[in-house]
């Protein structure tokens, strides 16, 4: 909303129009999911709700200026006012120059101030600790933001003396190169459809997931499995090359997919701008593509990998190579935007993948080099001097390199950990070996109570009859309900175990009853007991690595 007092001055006021908007309603559905997961689960319930607060805070603190109407922007002879600026208006004197700038889709004004003007110290905040006061043009809407823009650089060119007249008309001629290279870009693709597609569907895909009975959370590895979790075994031994797509709409977690698709967000709107929905397609698959044929090399290679991140990354890489390749006809502000900001989040996001586990950075990398490359090969739409045909031959050329080199690295890729056996072995361990564990700590503390003599000898016998010994058939059970194709030798120790167990008792119980001659009791007992002494070494040794 925009102002004009008598004595000239104009105000700019947040409003609920502004782009913010988005970020506030982005952040309150993401608080509203917090919450009602943590109300809904068992596990990690007091930190969903916590991290839903958290956002419920940090959503109230970004609308807080729309709630108060508060002055974005604030031009007047003696100088400007922002809402960050603590009440104080900026003399003009004391404003070196002013830069433009558009981080991460948001929009700014920076005043430089002049060293040891009053206005660094009246103004300085955690915020604003530097030189540097940034009047935030994201609260305005699209239309007021060049009219706010012209108004503090006309101010700052009539008040502000020669220097500031040459840096305003600096600026003013970068703003109107970017404003028409934007505007360009917006008649040339004026929907996002694509990207609006790939959101929703994975956030699609993590709904369904919900539906059928994953966490929200920290869903099981089996189960993202079962959903097509990228393994190299299952990719390259068993020809699932679905998993390479699969994987990519597939997330470990609400965190995991909110991070990813807020990066999607931010440099896809870029890069379906300069390519058009159809190539940003292209560039989006071929990058997830490749990003999962390299993880089969690396992280794939010992665990199941899942993420939109090699698309992501492909995505930057796009933008990227897309800003360098033509620098010559970017605007200059918008090249160094991008490469300052995208550039930056790339380094920091790759090294955080090489230092910190569970990420899968070959997935980052592959989709950024895929990313890069079919930028490099696709032509812009605003390159109007491009045919249609060279447009399509570059096209199927894009396709192409990302096509031969997903099916390279898929090739050349070793099988690795077999996570089909690994899993369903899991899946058995899971619901046999609680009962095995109860059964055996049952036995245990009998066998202690009688040797400190708590109980005779003989109330032993009957508990071994009517409670251990049928505890361990039904364990026996449980073991014979593993399918057959599940070849595991943790399961075979436990059957050996099992059936070991229930031996020794049984001839405990046949030496007690009489119906056993106790020196061939004896004997037996002593080759089962070193059996399972074998058995206990050889699961011991397994467990610590040895």
């Amino acid at each position: 909303m925009e102002e004009r007092l008598p004595d000239g001055s104009q105000v700019f006021r947040a409003s609920w129009q502004s782009a913010q908007m988005i970020g506030v309603a982005t952040i309150a559905a993401m608080a509203l999911m917090f919450l009602v997961a943590g109300l809904v689960m068992d596990r990690f319930a007091g930190f969903m709700l916590a991290l839903g607060l958290l956002m419920l805070w940090m959503g109230w603190w970004l609308a807080r200026p729309m709630l108060n109407q508060a002055t974005v922007v604030g031009v007047g002879p003696e100088g400007v006012q922002g809402h960050l600026f603590k009440g104080h208006t900026i003399g003009w004197q004391d404003i070196e120059s002013i830069e433009q700038q558009q981080v991460q889709g948001q929009s700014f004004l920076v005043l430089h101030l002049v060293p040891q003007s009053p206005s660094l110290q009246q103004t300085r905040s955690w915020l604003n600790a530097g030189r540097k006061r940034n009047l935030q043009l994201t609260l305005l809407p699209a239309a007021q933001r060049p009219l706010a823009t012209e108004a503090v650089l006309q101010a700052f060119q009539r008040h502000g003396g020669a220097q500031a007249q040459r840096s305003v008309e600096a600026q003013m001629h970068q703003m109107l190169a970017q404003d028409a290279f934007e505007q360009r870009l917006r008649e040339k693709t004026p929907s996002l459809w694509a990207l609006v597609a790939v959101v929703v569907l994975n956030v699609g895909v993590w709904v369904a997931n919900l539906v059928d009975g994953m966490s929200a959370l920290q869903p099981e590895t089996a189960d993202l499995f079962r959903w097509g979790a990228s393994s190299a075994s299952a990719v390259v031994r068993d020809g699932e090359w679905w998993r390479l797509v699969t994987a990519t709409v597939l997330h470990g977690g609400l965190v995991h997919l909110a991070l990813n698709m807020w990066a999607l967000w931010v440099a896809g709107t870029q890069v379906t701008r300069w390519f058009g929905n159809g190539q940003f397609l292209l560039i989006y698959w071929g990058s997830a593509l490749a990003g999962s044929a390299l993880s089969l090399h690396f992280s794939a290679q010992q665990a199941v990998s899942v993420g939109a991140s090699g698309a992501v990354f492909g995505v930057l890489g796009a933008l990227l190579a897309g800003v360098v390749q033509h620098r010559d006809r970017v605007p200059k502000a918008v090249v160094t935007q991008l490469l300052t900001s995208q550039g930056a989040f790339v380094a920091i996001s790759l090294v955080q993948g090489f230092t910190r586990p569970g990420i899968d950075n070959a997935a980052h990398i592959g989709g950024l080099l895929a990313g890069a490359v079919m930028a490099w090969l696709l032509v812009e739409v605003v390159d109007e001097t491009a045919s249609a045909a060279h447009r399509r031959g570059r096209q199927w050329l894009a396709a192409a390199a990302a096509g031969l080199a997903v099916a390279g690295l898929v090739w050349a890729a070793p099988a690795g950990v077999d996570h089909r056996a690994l899993l369903a072995e899991q899946t058995a361990l899971r619901e046999v070996l609680p009962a095995f564990q109860k059964a055996e700590q049952a036995l245990q503390a009998d066998a202690k109570a009688e040797q400190e003599g708590r109980i005779s000898p003989q109330q032993l016998v009957e508990a071994l009859e009517q409670r251990h010994m049928p505890a361990y058939r039904a364990v026996g059970e449980a073991l014979a309900r593993v399918p057959a194709d599940v070849r595991s030798d943790r399961l075979d120790d436990l059957r050996g175990l099992q059936s070991g167990m229930l031996e020794l008792m049984a001839l405990e119980v046949g030496q007690a009853r009489g119906t056993l001659d106790p020196a061939q009791a004896q004997a037996r007992v002593a080759q089962v007991t070193q059996a399972l002494r074998t058995i206990s070494e050889r699961m011991k040794a397994r467990n610590t690595g040895g």
